[in-house]
């Protein structure tokens, strides 16, 4: 079976077409996969790379996607994240950082480099992994040692730059260092946001964002992601957050089986 990249994508690599205006369709479809992302993210404080970007890799070349989910993601971050600071727990963050920083340069040079059937086949798996974690999670009984700390920074940055996607590793060690709600939620944040700095400035020094098109998609997506971060944070306070990301993981494992048969039949 032939199965090829999308007519959008071919004319991006190839400058003949313009992203994404010629294509309402896809267009519109765009719009509302962001902004349910941004819903996600408005409830949860992070995760809407997590339903962004499998949908639109399907119609993207991926270090596009990367490129668009970064910048929107900075922006909310920023708008959430920073707002809860002072509750973070900041020595944790120290920790994370500088390996943070390394795991993004190891990604972005694979991202660069893999074939994009080698890269839709490992975003499968990356997602599946972490939906099935997601949904069969239980709460540890003990916590780990901050000796894990480069190994999640480390995965962090490079699952970041690689497949957008660096949240999961982060929350994982954090989730066993911190046992306060409120506190992983603000530690989360903020580590997100930093991490977003770091792989919007790994992704600028490899080129990623001077890629044709760029400033037509966010005119388009960025007030799209704006209408689900205004509807996220109202849904916040009247939404079961646990209801919402098994949702979500469900939602997650489609986009990971559907995105490995589609890297299974791509010659």
């Amino acid at each position: 079976m032939d199965v090829r990249p999308s007519r959008q994508a071919a004319a991006m690599t190839s400058g003949g077409s313009v992203f994404p205006f010629d294509e309402p369709g896809y267009a519109m479809a765009g719009c509302v996969m962001i902004t349910l992302g941004y819903v996600v993210f408005g409830i949860t404080g992070y995760g809407a790379s997590l339903f962004t970007i499998p949908v639109l890799s399907h119609f993207y070349p991926l270090p596009f996607v990367l490129a668009v989910a970064a910048i929107l993601d900075i922006g909310s971050g920023l708008t959430i994240g920073l707002k809860r600071r002072h509750d973070a727990a900041l020595g944790e963050i120290k920790w994370l950082v500088p390996f943070a920083v390394l795991g993004a340069v190891s990604g972005v040079t694979l991202l660069v480099a893999l074939p994009r059937r080698a890269s839709l086949l490992a975003l499968g798996l990356f997602i599946g992994v972490y939906a099935l974690y997601g949904l069969y999670e239980r709460v540890p009984a003990r916590g780990i040692a901050q000796g894990w700390a480069p190994l999640a920074g480390t995965l962090g940055g490079a699952t970041g730059t690689l497949f957008g996607m660096g949240g999961p590793a982060y929350l994982i060690y954090l989730a066993r260092r911190i046992t306060d709600k409120n506190a992983l939620r603000a530690t989360m944040s903020v580590m997100v946001s930093f991490s977003l700095l770091i792989r919007l400035g790994v992704f600028a020094f490899a080129g990623l964002l001077l890629q044709p098109y760029l400033l037509s998609a966010l005119a388009l997506f960025v007030p799209a992601a704006a209408l689900g971060l205004w509807l996220g944070s109202r849904l916040h306070v009247r939404m079961s957050q646990q209801a919402m990301l098994r949702t979500l993981n469900l939602i997650l494992l489609g986009c990971a089986l559907s995105l490995i048969a589609r890297a299974l039949v791509t010659g």
